[in-house]
């Protein structure tokens, strides 16, 4: 019983008695203060002082006088608007790609008979462990013009005097970035086909239209909202997207935002002044493809057609369509993930680059692997990626669990704008974010730039978004009792958060890490920036060495790196099965 001087006080998100009122406010109040002052440190300052970076005409960590010199010359500069173009038709035309290619394949796997629906989900899955930069490579090493396999096979069998395919141009980027994004609209369009509500179409179906009529009229109108979220947020990755752009874009002059960010600080002259001013353009595009996204998502509400009652999704049959589908799905499956797996697979165990002949066989050798063994830099690389993506998942897991908590659990004024501010980062293309990083630990008295604490800084609030929405997916599926009774016997947030709900959001927790130290091994675009000698990643490495023309050793490296990432996959999936509780209190 509580007597009347114990009533219980609302404080955030628990009934607790008033003489423990004090105690909550000189520890945890102060705790929970503290993580909102991590996430302004982490997402708003550093953008801020590049900023005021942009408005100023000295380096990074000197002051001079506010000017708006650097924008009129950023904006005076045609180089800027044909940037500007090239990333729009680039993201666009490579997004349409992906998005065609995903949903089809997600509409077949679905909603068909189609045969082989597991090896097109396992395909899929496989090429999310493919580093976006040695996917890009692939596809040199297919097409490039003089010694590409497909163009020297088209060549041999039509006798043409000149290649069909360039990689190195608008069109060769933009089929590229299509094929390597494909999974991302597969992934979120293949869910709203499983949860979708069949009867609308049936009923179409009933009064005499035919599964064409039904497709165009219901079935695409009631994806409709979806489908524009879906390519938004494709439209936002293409955008911040470096790899495919540098790979294939500089060598052709065929320049976007982030490559022009890149080179305005990685080649003399260096102009972090204009590099700043670009990026806040580029943020402001950014975060316009977001607000559009936020915005479509909350349409997608009004189309809501999943009800209360039991349904079975409609298979559509095939028919005599079925064999040509599945010889579609498995081409763009071949395309998108096996072709180029291949081609880094035969690479890697040949002295030089060159097509597969029965000659080459003679030449097959495993110094390349053998390299990799023995290279220092090479195995540093991993030590540091190790390190960095274990010390980036830890941190954000448990960042963004707590934040999670404090948003869906308390009642603090302002949590929302907490979740916002946390959730800014999607915003930030990881180039203009690499940069901020530079302008502020270039600023401020903290001497971690040129260390790997800036690139655990920078994986940690990129990740922390995707971390935070994936803790409370969870959390939310987890009711308030355990917690609100262990408050009452006297537990502080911390034991309560560490020995209560921890082993509750488990699942979820190890998603976020794995997801963190994977990426860590394949994103390219944050290490380009902030990497330096003695602290390079894995991806930083591999773009080195091509550039160096080593494509065999890149080869080798490249099929470890997909190894590593698979297996550190793999495993933590296993593990998680063992881990953890059911949530469903």
């Amino acid at each position: 019983m509580i007597n009347s001087g114990e009533r219980g006080l609302r404080l955030p998100g628990l009934n607790l008695p008033a003489n423990r009122m004090t105690r909550f406010f000189n520890g945890d109040s102060l705790f929970l203060f503290s993580t909102v002052a991590l996430v302004i440190y982490l997402t708003i300052i550093p953008i801020a002082v590049m900023l005021l970076g942009s408005l100023q005409s000295g380096l990074p960590g000197s002051w001079s006088p506010i000017t708006f010199d650097n924008y009129v010359r950023a904006f005076s500069s045609p180089s800027l608007y044909s940037a500007i173009l090239n990333s729009v038709i680039y993201s666009v035309g490579a997004g349409f790609i992906s998005f065609v290619l995903g949903t089809s394949l997600a509409w077949l796997t679905e909603r068909t008979d189609l045969p082989l629906k597991g090896l097109i989900y396992s395909s899929v899955l496989t090429a999310m462990m493919i580093p976006g930069v040695l996917f890009t490579i692939s596809w040199i090493l297919l097409l490039a013009p003089k010694a590409g396999l497909i163009n020297v096979w088209l060549m041999g069998l039509f006798g043409l005097a000149e290649p069909p395919f360039d990689p190195y141009s608008r069109i060769g980027m933009i089929l590229v970035s299509g094929m390597d994004d494909f999974y991302t609209p597969f992934l979120f369009m293949a869910a709203a086909f499983r949860s979708m509500d069949p009867a609308l179409e049936e009923a179409s179906l009933t009064s005499g239209a035919g599964g064409i009529t039904t497709f165009l009229r219901v079935t695409f109108r009631l994806m409709l909202p979806a489908a524009f979220a879906v390519c938004l947020l494709i439209f936002i990755r293409g955008i911040e997207d470096f790899e495919i752009p540098a790979l294939l874009g500089i060598p052709a002059g065929i320049y976007v935002l982030s490559t022009e960010i890149y080179l305005s600080v990685r080649r003399p002259p260096t102009d972090f002044n204009l590099a700043a001013t670009i990026s806040m353009f580029y943020l402001l595009v950014a975060f316009g493809g977001l607000y559009l996204y936020f915005k479509s998502t909350r349409v997608t509400e009004k189309f809501a057609v999943i009800s209360g009652k039991g349904y079975r999704p409609r298979i559509v049959r095939l028919g005599r369509w079925r064999f040509p589908a599945v010889v579609s799905a498995l081409f763009v499956i071949a395309l998108a993930v096996y072709i180029p797996m291949l081609i880094l697979l035969w690479t890697s165990f040949l002295p030089w680059y060159a097509p597969p002949s029965w000659e080459m066989l003679q030449a097959v050798t495993l110094k390349n692997f053998d390299w990799l063994i023995h290279d220092e830099l090479i195995l540093s690389a991993f030590k540091n990626n190790l390190i960095v993506g274990l010390s980036a998942g830890l941190l954000v897991t448990v960042f963004s669990a707590v934040i999670a908590w404090i948003v869906l659990r308390t009642q603090i004024p302002g949590r929302r704008l907490l979740d916002g501010l946390a959730f800014s980062g999607t915003a930030y293309p990881s180039m203009a974010l690499g940069l901020a990083l530079i302008w502020f630990y270039l600023t401020v008295p903290i001497p971690i730039y040129g260390t790997l604490w800036i690139l655990v800084i920078a994986y940690v609030t990129k990740r922390l978004p995707s971390s935070i929405r994936i803790c409370s997916a969870v959390m939310a599926q987890i009711r308030s009792e355990l917690e609100e009774a262990s408050s009452a016997c006297g537990a502080t947030f911390l034991r309560t958060f560490v020995r209560i709900l921890a082993p509750l959001l488990m699942p979820g927790l190890f998603v976020s890490f794995v997801s963190t130290l994977t990426i860590t091994f394949k994103a390219l675009s944050l290490p380009v920036l902030l990497g330096h000698s003695g602290t390079e990643l894995v991806p930083l490495l591999i773009f080195d060495l091509f550039e160096s023309g080593r494509y065999s050793e890149v080869a080798a490296l490249g099929c470890v790196t997909i190894a590593v990432i698979t297996l550190l996959t793999l495993g933590f999936r296993r593990l998680t099965r063992h881990v953890g509780v059911n949530p469903s209190l």
